[in-house]
């Protein structure tokens, strides 16, 4: 076996065990809507999922491969067992982390930077939302690399093969989720790059030819959106183009790639004021944080001052890392209230092959201990983020709900059950009732799993004999 596989197969066995838990996590949210809009019982139904000019209600995207082909399969292969998909995620994880070895190695020609990429990408605690929660559309970066190493390896070798692939792959990145758009950008990206440090001899005449399928491509799915499926509503998808706004959304975006909980933007004010709330109630998680953190940092500052990297190769890889954090980024840019860290999925690879790039010009031992640095930060952000997030509170709160009904189906066949809250329950920050309204996607979990067997109310008066049922029971407070 050869050395690079040894340490690949390595570094998958070691996001596997970090990642390990998620494999018995159940749905939640928005899984059971995307799952009710999943079921196909013929060809032509499943080639429906396809359909350009009319997509489920409610919706309001197009990705059929994401959403409609990956939770068929759940149905089809898994009888609705969540692990079956769970283990289909990790292995399209598997697949990305070779890719960003392949792809880093493609650009700096060295097979350590391509080896510390891997590593540091498949240990990132930014894929808790990518490998917890089946609804993070994963597959996007899969196509996305795939399209930009085909696109690469044609500017380099001038194969039309490599073409050829790149464009059918861009198909499959649209299929999958419209961060897509960004791609012929980032295909301008790879070509100044590869002209910079002259790898290249493709004109700007004849790139601009070679984009033209793209951009039609991009056009018709501009059309296809804008007059067809529309785009997602809800309270947090609001449009801000403020630059101060979008600036703040970056630093977060910053922050969190170096493994920092995502909760920290709810107790982060102005001018770094720390709600009093964060170390009441999670001191002994979120400071020895914030200390590898701090050291993380400090350990990048020390390795960029003793690095040579005023020369023409290191500011392009640099140059190139910030431009790919930006331009991968800017489809979530400008949405300060939807900001969630499996946004990046893409964006992050420009941060491990900075990372990377710097780190390999240092000794064994330094990479050794910024790695396990990495590693011990992401562990404690991915236990903390396990006990506070929506996520997995979500996940056990659906489970809960299930063995209920499981338990008590024979009761519950044929009838209404009404969740409801008591007067206890006012003193609660949120409602258990909406928020189990929520977790359940409204009736959504009830159409998977007891479709035509029972139905649901949440609040409110139903018929003669209801079953009332306590939400707050489920919620686990």
């Amino acid at each position: 076996m050869k050395p690079v596989l040894k340490y690949l197969l390595l570094i998958f066995l070691v996001s596997f065990i970090i990642y390990f838990p998620s494999l018995f996590g159940f749905y939640t949210n928005d899984d059971f809507f995307h799952l009710s809009i999943s079921r196909a019982e013929s060809l032509r139904e499943f080639l429906n999922f396809f359909n350009l000019i009319k997509g489920p209600e409610g919706l309001g995207v197009y990705r059929p491969l994401t959403t409609h082909v990956f939770y068929f399969l759940g149905w089809k292969l898994f009888n609705l067992n969540p692990m079956g998909l769970h283990i289909v995620s990790f292995l399209i994880f598997f697949l990305v982390i070779y890719l960003v070895y392949k792809f880093t190695l493609m650009l700096t020609k060295k097979e350590n930077i391509g080896l510390i990429s891997a590593f540091l990408y498949a240990t990132s605690a930014t894929h808790f939302g990518h490998l917890y929660y089946l609804a993070t559309e994963l597959h996007l970066i899969l196509f996305f690399l795939i399209t930009v190493i085909c696109f690469m390896n044609f500017l380099e070798k001038k194969k039309i093969k490599f073409y050829l692939f790149s464009i059918i792959a861009f198909g499959l990145t649209f299929l999958s989720k419209e961060n897509a758009v960004v791609l012929p950008f980032v295909f301008v990206l790879i070509y100044l790059f590869l002209r910079y440090q002259k790898r290249v001899e493709v004109s700007v005449k004849r790139l601009i030819a070679l984009l033209i399928p793209y951009f039609l491509i991009l056009a018709g799915y501009a059309y296809m959106r804008f007059f067809h499926y529309g785009f997602v509503t809800g309270d947090s998808y609001i449009w801000d183009f403020s630059i101060k706004r979008a600036v703040n959304t970056l630093g977060w975006y910053g922050l969190w790639s170096f493994n920092l909980p995502e909760m920290l933007v709810d107790f982060v004010g102005p001018g770094l004021h720390f709600n009093p709330n964060l170390f009441k109630y999670w001191s002994s998680q979120i400071i020895p944080i914030l200390i590898l953190f701090v050291v993380e940092i400090l350990s990048i500052l020390y390795v960029i001052l003793k690095s040579k990297i005023l020369n023409r190769k290191s500011l392009s890889i640099i140059l190139f890392s910030v431009a790919w954090f930006v331009i991968t980024l800017s489809p979530v840019l400008f949405l300060p209230l939807h900001k969630f860290t499996f946004y990046l999925t893409l964006p992050l690879f420009g941060v491990v092959l900075m990372l990377s790039y710097l780190l390999e010009k240092r000794n064994s031992l330094t990479i050794i201990l910024f790695c396990i640095l990495w590693v011990s930060t992401s562990i404690l952000t991915l236990n903390l983020t396990r006990q506070t997030n929506w996520i997995t509170q979500g996940e056990a709160t659906a489970r809960r709900v299930y063995d209920y009904i499981q338990n008590n189906r024979g009761n519950l066949v044929g009838k209404t059950i009404v969740f409801y809250d008591t007067k206890g329950d006012e003193s609660l920050p949120f409602s258990p009732t909406a928020t189990l309204k929520n977790v359940l996607s409204n009736n959504n979990f009830f159409q998977v799993f007891y479709k035509g067997e029972i139905t649901v109310e949440y609040g409110g008066k139903s018929e003669a004999n209801p079953i009332l049922v306590h939400s707050r029971q489920f919620l686990g407070y």
